[in-house]
């Protein structure tokens, strides 16, 4: 299939034909689509964040980790799911083809449509592939901003780390669903949240038992933290699109909530299955300290231990969430169907409770320091501290003259254990992440006589609120702390 096969116009999906050897037109609109070196670049030059929500791939500014045997798990999950031929291939979110590569050279199929955000991801795929010549390859530079892939193109569509970074995974999928032929099936490796929040627990464990034995932090422990407060971030603020939107990595998932979702936009089978099983945690571990490019003799000392430390937190897994990824697989039906489905009940909500009442054990502990200014946007407020609970902490949230904002608990705080929880009172996980580093604006708020009106609250993970003591006014440019 050539690109005009492939894709049609993003602006009326009208048909595309080869105006030239380096353009194509839309035979409805004229619009053009310029081919630079046999890639039809629908993204041109605009600048797509690495953290945009409609970003296909990762940004090659950061690089890209080799994928291993990553094809082998795949196709030993799926089982006899995987099909003899793919006939044709879209895959989205290319990257340097990896791969892309491992596929072409290694399974039967028609033809591929590779795509990709980044033009640079998607000439290095080219030319990894400019060997293979068997099977008829195209090339695009897309992303979800643009809807140029045709209906029913497709045998078989993937991304291996993709899924992640989406902000609609609805209608990222319906367009997945929409793109496929029927009996056609698609496949996607994405990150189990259980099994990342059990590997955040072990690691956790294991570095605070290192402090206790040696009376001193390892040398990796900013590296080590800082691994633990972004997968806190995710962890605690899951779904939560708002505030995800501005990180590249925006989901971790459930397997349920998958399946739940595949089967919602239409796919007449959805289902997670566990990638490479790893019930000790070791393996996952390794590479998972490896990403974080800490040192050979930091991993070989703590993996061991982690996973030793971590066998309350694996042990409580099912099979189902037995591995830190999960290969997802849908199948799109013969023909139209018609699916009544019934969405899981939400809990209902929570209101104000006394912290006596939320969490067990030692009451909740925090030191906030706050400095406000008046500018002329409005109330510039910043807010550093931490925020410590046998629970996870979401939020603090901070109001000043009835307008309110909210300030993640995340960071790394190291400091926070070794001098309020040596005890070992809270969880080793809650004390390692509990600091918060944020600048609020409270546009347009502009206080009478040099003061605002101060609430303080913390918002907890079950969104329970705990009311925290706090002065009755926040005086601008002069900094307070409020302990608890």
């Amino acid at each position: 299939m050539t690109l005009p096969d492939w894709l049609h116009c993003p602006a009326c999906q009208g048909r595309l034909t080869s105006a030239a050897p380096a353009l194509l037109r839309c035979t409805a609109c004229g619009r053009d689509i310029p081919v630079v070196d046999g890639i039809a670049d629908f993204v041109g030059g605009q600048a797509i964040a690495a953290t945009d929500p409609q970003r296909w791939g990762v940004d090659p500014a950061f690089g890209e980790a080799a994928i291993g045997d990553l094809p082998a798990q795949i196709r030993g999950a799926a089982g006899r799911r995987w099909p003899d031929y793919l006939g044709q291939v879209l895959e989205i979110g290319c990257g340097i083809g990896q791969m892309t590569r491992a596929l072409v050279s290694g399974q039967p199929m028609r033809g591929l449509l590779a795509v990709d955000t980044a033009m640079r991801n998607v000439r290095a795929c080219r030319h990894r592939l400019s060997p293979l010549a068997e099977a008829e390859i195209a090339f695009a530079t897309l992303s979800g901003h643009q809807n140029a892939i045709r209906d029913a193109v497709a045998d078989t569509v993937f991304g291996t780390d993709l899924l992640g970074q989406i902000g609609d995974l609805r209608g990222f999928l319906a367009m997945v669903h929409r793109a496929l032929k029927p009996r056609g099936r698609a496949w996607f490796v994405v990150p189990n949240r259980r099994y990342r929040q059990a590997v955040c627990h072990a690691l956790a464990e294991a570095l605070v038992q290192c402090f206790a034995r040696d009376g001193a932090w390892p040398n990796e422990i900013h590296g080590a933290a800082g691994l633990l407060g972004r997968s806190r971030r995710l962890l605690a603020h899951q779904g939560d699109a708002a505030f995800l939107a501005g990180l590249e990595q925006k989901h971790l998932f459930d397997s349920e909530t998958l399946e739940d979702l595949g089967r919602e936009v239409g796919f007449a089978t959805a289902e997670a299955i566990p990638l490479d099983p790893d019930p000790v945690g070791a393996r996952s571990l390794r590479r998972l300290l490896e990403a974080a490019n800490l040192s050979e003799a930091f991993i070989t000392a703590t993996v061991p231990l982690a996973a030793s430390a971590g066998q309350p937190y694996f042990g409580l897994l099912g099979r189902q969430d037995a591995s830190a990824a999960t290969l997802l697989w849908l199948t799109k039906a013969a023909g139209p169907e018609v699916t009544v489905f019934t969405a899981r009940p939400k809990p209902p909500p929570i209101g104000f409770a006394g912290a006596e009442s939320v969490v067990g054990g030692p009451p909740p502990r925090w030191s906030l320091e706050l400095l406000a200014s008046d500018t002329p946007q409005g109330v510039a407020l910043k807010l550093g501290g931490w925020c410590l609970a046998n629970t996870d902490v979401k939020w603090v949230r901070v109001t000043l003259d009835g307008m309110t904002r909210h300030a993640p608990v995340w960071r790394p705080r190291p400091d926070v254990h070794e001098v309020i929880n040596r005890a070992g009172l809270y969880h080793p996980f809650n004390a390692l992440c509990s600091g918060l580093d944020a600048e609020l604006l409270f546009d347009g708020l502009h206080p009478a006589a040099g003061q605002c009106a101060l609430h303080l609250d913390v918002v907890l993970g079950n969104e329970m609120v705990l009311r925290g003591p706090a002065p009755a006014v926040l005086r601008m440019h002069e900094p307070i702390v409020v302990n608890q």
